[in-house]
């Protein structure tokens, strides 16, 4: 099957505002998800020795929140800003058809990349997380940002797909919450409207299982609330994510949420438009 790479129609769009996410079809074919696997396995091999393999699931990563691991959890295994480290990977990460969708659904003539992520759910290992939303967890002022999820393996209910409450989007920005129990934290940082997540389905919104095969891609609103299950095949299931953040949105940093780099590293400060060698325009 070969790749799409014409834009978004109109019904595509409306359907992504009403949703909060939307499944476009195929954006790289059977050789470049094979390049894909293979270069994400050469960073992950690099980046493990340099001890930059992070698992989501470590209650580690949550050091306000006191509480253990999932019992029987595996790791959910996550690598940051690829782009960075592997030349090779940029062509896929500044992949101009993701970049004119991403800027279809934020709205916006110029899109930049937020960052890259590569997430890997082993074979047979457990691996749920639980619901979230992206914004909360982003150092942005506007969540005029949109995420694309390219499966690198085909993708369904029994080896950890996403799940998305429908709908959701449209509710506003919930607290962060611990992927690997759903707990919520930061209530003295946000403000008393800002909730706590609940249960999508107990609530009233409709939960669609987001079935996908390799190369094929997703996006999703940074407010749009999702989930994925455990893998419990024998095989590894494997995504390249991209977070595309529109064009002249506003950097609060430190303020709002401890982002991988600091204020410093990328040359911002709180108030200033997104931008620099660490958030760079993609061309689309």
């Amino acid at each position: 099957m070969t790749a799409r790479d014409d834009l978004l129609s109109g019904s595509e769009i409306l359907d992504f505002y009403e949703s909060g996410y939307l499944c476009p079809g195929r954006v790289f074919d059977d050789e470049e998800v094979d390049a894909l696997r293979g270069l994400v396995a050469s960073v992950q091999d690099r980046e493990r020795d340099e001890g930059r393999v992070y698992d989501l699931l470590d209650p580690d990563l949550w050091p306000d929140v006191d509480e253990p691991r999932p019992t029987g959890a595996g790791p959910v295994e996550f690598l940051f800003n690829l782009w960075r480290v592997e030349p090779e990977i940029q062509p896929f990460v500044f992949n101009p058809t993701l970049a004119r969708w991403a800027s279809q659904l934020i709205g916006t003539r110029r899109v930049r990349l937020l960052e890259d992520n590569a997430l890997t759910k082993a074979p047979g290992s457990g691996g749920e997380l639980k619901w979230h939303q992206d914004f909360p967890y982003w150092p942005l002022a506007q969540p005029n940002a949109v995420t694309a999820w390219i499966a690198l393996d085909d993708t369904d209910a029994r080896n950890g797909a996403m799940r998305m409450a429908v709908g959701s989007h449209l509710t506003g920005e919930r607290l962060p919450s611990v992927f690997g129990t759903g707990t919520p934290y930061m209530r003295d940082q946000r403000p008393a409207v800002v909730k706590p997540m609940g249960d999508p389905a107990a609530m009233g919104f409709e939960v669609r299982t987001v079935a996908l095969g390799a190369g094929e891609a997703s996006f999703h609103s940074s407010l749009v609330w999702h989930a994925s299950g455990p893998n419990r095949t024998d095989h590894p299931r494997r995504a390249l994510v991209i977070r595309f953040v529109g064009d002249g949105t506003i950097w609060l940093g430190s303020q709002r949420y401890e982002y991988n780099y600091s204020d410093a590293e990328v040359g911002l400060s709180a108030g200033q438009p997104i931008g620099g060698e660490y958030f760079p325009l993609i061309p689309c």
